[in-house]
C-alpha cells in the first residue's frame, strides 16, 4: 500500500498544541509532532476499542511479546520479555528515574529541553557539558566530560536521535562513551524516543552496545514520535539488569498504567505499521534534503546540521545578520520554531520539518522573501 503524506490536513480546532494556541497566518514548526494522519492500523485498533465501548483498567499480556519480535526484526537484538517495563509515557519517567541514585545528573548540551529540566523539576542538581560542535557536527566531547565529571555523580543522561541537533551516534561513538561510564561507574539513562526515524545509518540501541551497557543502563523508548501518537502518551523501558528494574519499578510506582486505548495503538504500532514507518522515513528524507538545499540557496551564510535522524532542524541564523533569530521567525515569515535557549544554545533555533513537502516549502518561500528584506 502507498501512504499519501502529501495529504492537507487542517488541524485547527481539534485541540492541537501545534496549531490551535497560534494565530491564523502563522505557521507552527515548534512541538514536535507531525502533520500526518497515523497509520491505519492505529486508527483501527482504536475504533475497536472505540466500538466495545468498555474502559476500564486495561493490560495487555501480548504486549512485550510484540516488542520482543520488533527488537529482533530492526536491531537484530534479542531481547527477553521481563526486560520491559511498560510506561504511561516518557517524560515524567525522565524526571523520576533521577532518584535511583544520588549525587547530581550529567547531561550534554544543547539537548531536548525537557531532559534538561526533568532532574531539576525533580530537585536534583545537573551538570552541562557541551558537546564537541565542528561545523555543526555535534560529537562527545570526552576530555571536557572528565573535566566536569565528579565523584558525587553517579548518572549520565544520554538522548539517541539525538534532539535538537539529529545525530545518530555511530557504534565507535556508543562504545566510548560507554567506557567512560565504566571508568566513572555511571549509570546511563538512555532517551531513544526518535529511534524510528533515521537516515543515514541504523540507529543503536543502548543497551546493546556492550556488556557494561546493558547492565548499567534504562533504554527508553516510545512510539509518540515515530507514529505520530504523541497525543496518547506510552513508553517502555528495557531494563536487562534484574536488580536495576526492582529499583525502577519501584521508584515509578506512582505512575499509572497507560490507557487501553494508547496500549492499543502503541501495539499496533509496533507489530503492523512497519511499512508505513519505512514510506514515511522516506518521506521525511525528502523534506531534510529540500531544506537543506533550499537554505543553501537563501541562506548560504546560516549554521545548521545535516540531520542523520529526527524531524528537527537545528539552525543559527546569526550569521546573516539577524541579531535574535527565534523573534525574527515570528515577527516577519511569521513562523514560531523553537527558540534554542531552552535547549542550552541561545542564538539557535529548531524548526520541525515533520509536515508536508507544501508547508515546508511555503515556510521557506516567507523566509526568503523576509532575507531579502535585511
Amino acid at each position: 500500500m502507498i501512504y499519501n503524506f502529501d495529504e492537507p490536513l487542517d488541524r485547527r480546532g481539534f485541540g492541537s498544541v501545534k496549531w490551535d494556541a497560534l494565530a491564523v497566518g502563522v505557521l507552527p514548526m515548534f512541538v514536535a509532532d507531525m502533520d500526518f494522519k497515523s497509520a491505519p492500523p492505529i486508527i483501527e485498533a482504536i475504533q475497536e476499542k472505540i466500538d466495545h465501548g468498555v474502559f476500564g483498567y486495561g493490560r495487555d499480556l501480548d504486549f512485550p511479546g510484540v516488542i520482543k519480535k520488533w527488537f529482533q526484526d530492526e536491531y537484530n537484538a534479542a531481547i527477553q520479555e521481563n526486560w520491559i517495563v511498560v510506561l504511561p509515557a516518557i517524560v515524567p519517567v525522565l524526571a523520576a528515574v533521577s532518584h535511583l541514585r544520588e549525587g547530581p545528573v550529567l547531561i550534554n548540551t544543547p539537548n531536548y529541553h525537557v531532559l534538561l529540566a526533568a532532574p531539576l523539576k525533580a530537585g536534583k542538581e545537573t551538570i552541562l557539558a557541551p558537546l564537541k560542535n565542528t561545523n555543526e557536527y555535534y560529537e562527545f566531547d570526552f576530555a571536557d566530560l572528565r573535566s566536569r565529571v565528579r565523584d558525587d555523580v553517579q548518572l549520565f543522561y544520554l538522548c539517541n536521535p539525538h534532539n535538537p541537533v539529529g545525530r545518530v551516534y555511530k557504534q565507535e561513538e556508543l562504545a566510548e562513551l560507554s567506557a567512560f561510564a565504566r571508568e566513572k561507574h555511571l549509570m546511563v539513562i538512555s532517551d531513544e524516543a526518535h529511534c524510528g526515524l533515521v537516515y543515514d545509518r541504523p540507529h543503536i540501541p543502548w543497551f546493546t552496545v556492550d556488556a557494561w551497557a546493558a547492565e548499567h543502563s534504562i533504554t527508553i523508548m516510545g512510539p509518540g514520535k515515530t507514529y505520530n501518537i504523541a497525543g496518547l502518551p506510552f513508553g517502555f523501558a528495557v531494563i536487562p539488569n534484574q536488580k536495576l528494574r526492582e529499583e525502577f519499578v519501584t521508584t515509578c510506582y506512582a505512575l499509572p498504567y497507560p490507557g487501553i486505548l494508547n496500549v492499543a495503538a502503541a501495539k499496533a504500532a509496533y507489530g503492523q505499521c512497519r511499512e508505513w514507518r519505512l514510506q514515511l522515513v522516506e518521506y521525511l528524507r525528502g523534506n531534510r534534503d529540500y531544506l537543506e538545499k533550499r537554505l543553501g540557496e537563501i541562506a548560504p551564510a546560516a549554521n545548521y546540521t545535516h540531520v542523520e535522524g529526527t524531524y528537527l532542524q537545528w539552525i543559527d541564523f546569526r550569521p546573516l545578520g539577524i541579531n535574535d533569530p527565534y523573534r525574527w521567525l515570528q515577527e516577519y515569515p511569521k513562523i514560531l520554531p523553537n527558540d534554542g535557549k531552552p535547549f542550552g544554545m541561545e542564538g539557535y533555533v529548531r524548526i520541525n520539518f515533520g509536515t508536508t513537502r507544501a508547508r515546508l516549502a511555503e515556510a521557506l518561500d516567507r523566509i526568503e522573501e523576509n532575507l531579502k528584506k535585511i
